[in-house]
This record gives C-alpha cells, sequence and structure tokens, in this order.
C-alpha cells in the first residue's frame, strides 16, 4: 500500500472567504463519522449513495477512511471551527480497472452552493489524471441538478442511464475532452 500521499494537501478559499484544506482522508478521521454524518440531510445522502443509505457501522467507516492510495483517492475538505477541525466534504475516486475509476462526492448541507462541489471535482480530476486514470465515470439522479451541472461544465458527457440516473462520464485519457476540461478549468479560475 502506498504512504498517504501528503503531496495532495492545499489549501483554498471559498467563494464566501472561507479557507477550506484539502487533504487525503486519513484513517483517523473516521472519529468524525458521526459528526460529519449528522450535517448531512437525508437527501444528500439519497443523492451519494443512489437511493441506498447504509447504516454508519465501523466496517463501512474503516473501508472508506483506510484506502489503498494507489488505486483510489478520497479527499476531505476540512475547516478550521475554533480549536477544532471540522471535515465539510469528502469526494472519492475509487479505480475499477488500472484506467477507469468511479467518482463520488458528497458535501454537508450547510456548505452547498459555496463552490466547494467545483472546487473538490477539479481537484480529484486533476490528481486522477496523475494517477493515470482515464476515464471517469459517475452515476447520478437526474434531480441532483447542482452536480449535474457541476459534471457538465467539467467536460463529462451526460447520458440518460434510466429514468431516475444519469451516467456522466469524461475521458482525461482522451485529449479533446481534457482540453476542454483544462479549458473550464482556466476560465473558472483554477478552483473556482
Amino acid at each position: 500500500m502506498k504512504s498517504y500521499p501528503v503531496e495532495h494537501i492545499s489549501s483554498v478559499q471559498l467563494n464566501d472567504e472561507t479557507l477550506v484544506v484539502l487533504r487525503p482522508i486519513h484513517p483517523i478521521d473516521g472519529k468524525q463519522a458521526d459528526s460529519f454524518r449528522a450535517q448531512l440531510s437525508e437527501e444528500s445522502i439519497y443523492d451519494r449513495f443512489l437511493g441506498y443509505v447504509p447504516k454508519i457501522s465501523d466496517a463501512l467507516v474503516k473501508r472508506l477512511t483506510e484506502i489503498d492510495y494507489s488505486r483510489e483517492m478520497a479527499i476531505v475538505a476540512e475547516i478550521q471551527e475554533g480549536s477544532q477541525k471540522e471535515i465539510i466534504a469528502v469526494v472519492r475516486i475509487v479505480g475499477e480497472t488500472n484506467t477507469k475509476a468511479e467518482f463520488a462526492i458528497i458535501i454537508s448541507d450547510n456548505w452547498q452552493g459555496k463552490g466547494l462541489g467545483t472546487i473538490m471535482t477539479t481537484y480529484v480530476l486533476d490528481i486522477a489524471k496523475r494517477m493515470g486514470f482515464e476515464q471517469i465515470y459517475a452515476l447520478v439522479f437526474s434531480s441532483n441538478i447542482q452536480m449535474l451541472e457541476i459534471l457538465r461544465h467539467r467536460g463529462f458527457k451526460l447520458e440518460k442511464e434510466d429514468e431516475l440516473t444519469f451516467r456522466a462520464q469524461l475521458n482525461i485519457g482522451d485529449k479533446k475532452d481534457f482540453l476542454h476540461y483544462l479549458r473550464t478549468k482556466k476560465i473558472n479560475k483554477g478552483f473556482q
């Protein structure tokens, strides 16, 4: 297993000037699972897990925080609240093959609509490219308009999977798709 990837730690500023640290998830983050879950509405959890709302068990927390950094990456967004650090979002890519990975993101309800989804999506896509993934996909409910817009603006092609779900796909190994992604990244001033 690859060691903790410190090269993926960065700070960004949201539209409201909040300073956020983006960093790879660490096993110790499991201690914040209950407090992070408390910040999420049932709708946010439903959207993230496509209808299936898992019970937060020790096994699930371990699976989500103790990852193999060579084949998947989870980035947490963390803010400082007084003397405490608080996780407000998680984005992840999970390799299905050496070149294909699934994308997923969940943001605390109070932090939605502040540009964090765009920032984290851009950030993890850059990491995915460096990890050697060529194709990134996500399954998104058609009712999750904000996420579909973020993905569309990042160059993902959206196809209706079924009546409730879109499949969003970005071929970052395809020069044309990746150039579109880079243009939208530049237009949006890096992470904003």
